[in-house]
């Protein structure tokens, strides 16, 4: 039984690289020393040792697995240490679950925080239901006045699609989605609609 080509890949000068500017560009973040590198190149190393099963020779070669495996990974590592760095000594609580006494009587964190409480935690303004209308009815006027295929990049965009997906679907560049982008903003902008 031969080597799986991940495994043999791993040792080659290119993936040895990879991993090493991988790890570089990780350690440059903040939260990170020059000394962890060692450390991060190992964790790479792991990961794409635990995600060699996934590869898949008909799809791609084992570089290009190992590439993307490193980019994903060094992402992760990224986010876990910006996770760990914010919840630092905050232990979470659960709003149905802490009870207050208030006057004497126990009330859940979820019956005593309020729409205020979320908007200052969040750092928007408590819009009321007629500004909120009156924001709604300007952006569909905007909405409405742009190229068709402006509207429909508009419209893919408030479903929560992303670039890629956007891009993917209606047979143009990310690069031309992006250029839209730009442009509905600026027509929002135009219309005072500049915090959306």
């Amino acid at each position: 039984m031969g080597v799986h080509p991940v495994h043999a890949a791993v040792t080659t000068p290119y993936v040895q690289k990879l991993i090493a500017v991988r790890a570089r560009q990780v350690v440059r973040q903040p939260g990170f020393r020059r000394s962890d590198q060692a450390d991060v190149e190992q964790e790479l190393v792991v990961h794409i040792l635990k995600e060699a099963h996934l590869f898949d020779p008909a799809r791609s070669c084992a570089r290009t697995f190992i590439a993307q495996v490193v980019d994903s990974a060094g992402a992760m590592i990224l986010r876990d240490r910006r996770r760990k760095k914010r919840a630092a000594g905050h232990r979470l609580q659960s709003l149905e679950g802490t009870t207050l006494l208030n006057e004497g009587e126990e009330k859940t964190l979820l019956d005593v925080l309020g729409d205020e409480d979320l908007h200052r935690r969040h750092g928007t303004h408590g819009a009321g239901d007629e500004e909120r209308g009156n924001v709604s009815a300007d952006t569909a006027t905007v909405l409405s006045r742009l190229a068709p295929d402006l509207r429909e990049i508009a419209h893919l965009l408030m479903e929560g699609a992303r670039e890629s997906t956007i891009a993917q679907a209606l047979g143009i560049s990310r690069r031309q989605v992006r250029s839209a982008v730009t442009s509905i903003r600026e027509h929002l902008n135009d219309a005072g609609l500049t915090k959306i």
